[in-house]
């Protein structure tokens, strides 16, 4: 099995997200506390990749597969799913809701933001490549 690595440009970006712990070429590390609000919001409903992306892990970038295989380990592990069945510690109602209704268009910001980013590898990578064709040089 080929596993996709990450360009550094994508490591650059996962590192910048709280839900991320770390990040090499071929692996993320999340965050507890992203594992465990993951499958809180899970149990209530909300679709993976809803959840992903408001977090700001898109799928292009990260891949539909590792959502999927997050998802089911995260289910065998009882610490997660405990935790994740608890109740959510009270906090500020207005700073609550002001989380609700801005985390998902931030999300999709950040999700966005890293499409463009790889997009933009993509080009360069092309570029030189064009560049080296109209030299003669052989691929």
């Amino acid at each position: 099995m080929t596993k996709r690595q990450f360009s550094r440009t994508e490591i650059e970006y996962l590192r910048t997200l709280p839900s991320i712990d770390a990040v090499t070429d071929s692996r993320i590390t999340y965050a507890r506390e992203f594992q465990i609000d993951c499958m809180r919001r899970y149990l209530q409903g909300e679709k993976p990749t809803a959840i992903f992306i408001s977090a700001g892990l898109s799928p292009s970038v990260i891949g539909h597969k590792r959502i999927e295989r997050n998802i089911a380990r995260w289910k065998r592990d009882e610490d997660i799913m405990r935790k994740a069945a608890e109740e959510p510690e009270p906090h500020d109602t207005a700073v609550d809701s002001h989380n609700a209704m801005s985390e998902v268009p931030l999300g999709k910001i950040q999700s966005l933001v890293c499409q463009v980013m790889v997009l933009s590898d993509r080009v360069d990578k092309l570029e030189r490549l064009v560049e080296g064709l109209r030299k003669g040089d052989r691929i």
